[in-house]
């Protein structure tokens, strides 16, 4: 029980340094040249949105290679 609790744990960290990272990634994209003007509030939640995923991705691929690589001891 407590191993699951310290992997939820450590999954939740890797997805909120994975999701930070990414909104730092995508505030450097000049997003606003393919929005239309007046539109700041769409523009800004297209970014969080993208970096959500972004994250989410890069986070599920840490968490599933960290998972793998522990299961490798069976192999042995």
């Amino acid at each position: 029980m407590f191993q699951l609790g310290v992997h939820a744990l450590i999954s939740i960290i890797i997805y909120l340094i994975t999701i930070g990272l990414s909104f730092q990634i995508m505030k450097s994209v000049r997003i606003e040249k393919i929005i239309r003007t007046n539109k700041v509030f769409e523009a800004q939640l297209l970014l969080i949105f993208a970096a959500i995923a972004l994250g989410f991705l890069v986070g599920n691929f840490f968490i599933t290679l960290i998972d793998t690589s522990l299961q490798l001891s069976n192999f042995f």
